[in-house]
């Protein structure tokens, strides 16, 4: 974990707007963050949306002060077979990522009632933010991606809130909108949400998470690999 890292990170991430607590516990809610901020390093793909590249990003703590950090992106998934692959939403570097007024973490333990697949999620972070992991294809395959996320309070609308997205490709559209409280869980009421399947090529491909609105407490991210060192043909 990286928590190590979070320390020296937090008094230049604290922002001066937040959204409700994914899952602090917090029950007042605030506007959403007013300031807008851009990475390093943007290029157009063509329909309106503009690739965002994490490895350098400008994190605003207020509208006056903003400091650039440099993202360390670890390959946390090694692809040489067919099968389930987990990565830790925890695991992520979260300096990027800007967090929510009243809460003193991005990380959290739900506890053995709510469990994760690692003991812990990431929650809190409030936009803009931005985080990525790298996958390291041994070979081309079929790649499906699926978040497993939690979210009380509206808005639900994933698409609108988080845009996930391979290398520099167009962000998934997911369409879901089905988060909500379970019948005893108001925080962590996992759902395991199908981002899309993407044919990959063999080498290493960045899965970017660029956080627009109000992003889910997420435990973990899975991949389904399949056609392992099937050629696509199309």
């Amino acid at each position: 974990m990286k928590h190590s890292k979070l320390l020296m990170m937090l008094p230049l991430l604290l922002g001066s707007s937040a959204l409700v607590s994914c899952g602090g516990g917090l029950t007042s809610a605030s506007s959403e963050a007013s300031t807008s901020t851009a990475p390093s390093t943007s290029t157009s793909t063509g329909g309106g949306f503009s690739f965002i590249a994490p490895e350098t990003s400008t994190v605003s703590a207020s509208p006056s002060v903003s400091t650039s950090v440099e993202l360390d992106i670890e390959v946390m998934a090694t692809i040489d077979k067919d099968g389930d692959y987990t990565v830790e939403a925890e695991d992520c570097d979260t300096s990027g990522c800007t967090l929510q007024t009243g809460c003193s973490s991005f990380f959290e333990i739900p506890g053995e009632q709510y469990p994760t697949s690692g003991g812990e999620c990431i929650a809190c972070i409030s936009a803009p933010s931005i985080l990525a992991y790298r996958i390291d294809c041994k070979d081309e395959s079929d790649i499906t991606f699926y978040t497993v996320s939690a979210k009380y309070e509206n808005p639900w609308d994933l698409d609108a809130n988080v845009q996930y997205y391979l290398d520099e490709g167009e962000p998934f559209v997911t369409g879901y909108t089905s988060f909500g409280r379970g019948e005893s869980n108001d925080w962590y009421n996992w759902k395991t949400v199908k981002l899309g399947t993407i044919h990959v090529d063999a080498g290493v491909h960045q899965f970017n998470i660029k956080v627009n609105s109000a992003f889910p407490n997420t435990d973990c991210f899975k991949l389904s690999v399949s056609n392992y060192g099937v050629t696509n043909e199309a």
